[in-house]
C-alpha cells in the first residue's frame, strides 16, 4: 500500500471538487456539548434521519465506496471518540466502554443508513444524559457519591441500605438522611428506580424473558418486578418492550 501516494491522490480530489471536512470548531463545540452533558446544545448537532444521501458525497469523509458501509464507519469512529471524551471527562470507564459495545452492536443490525443516523442522534443524546448526571454528582458529598458507585456496581444484587452503610463505614440512619437531604428521595427509592432504569435498557437489548431480567435486578417474583415498572416508567415491562424495541436500541 502507497499510503503517501494515496494521501496526495484524495488531497487533490478534494481541493478539485472544494470538499472539506468539518471545521475542527465545529467539531469541538459538538464534542463539548456531549462532554459537558448539555443536551440542548447537543440536539442542534442531530443527524436528519430521513436525509439518506447524508454519507453520499465526501464532505463527511469517504471511507468506503458503499454508502452504507460508509455510515457503518463513520459511526464507530463517532462513538468511539464520543467514548474516550466522555472518560476523559470522568464517566466510568467500564459504563462508557460497555455502552459504546452495545450501540455498535445494535448498529451492526441495522439495514438503512436512516436507522444508523437515528441510532447516532440516540448515542449521543445518552452519553450526554450520563456526563449531565455527572455533573450534578459532582456537586455531592463524597459519601454520597460513593454511595451512588455502590448502588451501580451493585444492581445484580439485593442492596440493603445496611450493607451500604457497612462498606462506606458509615452510620445507617446517617446514610438514610444524608441520602434524601441531597437527592431529594429515599435511598430505597433510588436503588429501585436504577433497577428499574437497567431493567428497561435490558428490555431494549437483549432478547431475555422478563422471568429472568427480574430475577437478574433481585426482584422477588415478576409481578412484583411489573408492578415496579409500571410505577416507575408508567408501562408494564411487556408493553415497553413491544412499544420501543423497534425504535430504540437504549432507553432515552
Amino acid at each position: 500500500m502507497h499510503v503517501d501516494e494515496n494521501l496526495n491522490r484524495h488531497l487533490l480530489h478534494q481541493r478539485e471538487e472544494q470538499v472539506q471536512h468539518l471545521e475542527y470548531n465545529l467539531e469541538y463545540q459538538f464534542y463539548h456539548a456531549v462532554a459537558s452533558g448539555d443536551l440542548e446544545q447537543v440536539q442542534k448537532y442531530y443527524l436528519p434521519e430521513d436525509d439518506i444521501s447524508i454519507y453520499e458525497g465526501a464532505a463527511c469523509g469517504r471511507l468506503s465506496k458503499d454508502v452504507l458501509q460508509n455510515a457503518r464507519y463513520h459511526f464507530v469512529v463517532a462513538v468511539a471518540l464520543i467514548t474516550r471524551i466522555c472518560v476523559e471527562h470522568g464517566l466510568e470507564r467500564e459504563t462508557a466502554y460497555t455502552l459504546s459495545d452495545v450501540f455498535i452492536q445494535e448498529m451492526d443490525q441495522a439495514v438503512s443508513i436512516s436507522e444508523i443516523t437515528a441510532l447516532h442522534n440516540q448515542m449521543v443524546t445518552e452519553f450526554a444524559r450520563r456526563m449531565q448526571r455527572q455533573q450534578k454528582q459532582r456537586a455531592y458529598s463524597i459519601h454520597l457519591v460513593k454511595a451512588i458507585s455502590y448502588i451501580s456496581a451493585h444492581l445484580h444484587e439485593k442492596i440493603s441500605t445496611k450493607e451500604i452503610a457497612d462498606a462506606l463505614s458509615l452510620n445507617r440512619s446517617y446514610l438514610s438522611t444524608l441520602f434524601h437531604r441531597e437527592m431529594g428521595i429515599s435511598l430505597h427509592a433510588y436503588i429501585r428506580s436504577q433497577k428499574i432504569q437497567a431493567a428497561a435498557q435490558m428490555l431494549l437489548t437483549s432478547d431475555l424473558g422478563l422471568s429472568e431480567i427480574s430475577a437478574l435486578y433481585g426482584f422477588s417474583s415478576q409481578s412484583q418486578f411489573s408492578q415496579c415498572f409500571r410505577q416507575e416508567i408508567g408501562e408494564t415491562p411487556f408493553q415497553y418492550r413491544k412499544h420501543h424495541f423497534q425504535s430504540s436500541a437504549v432507553s432515552e
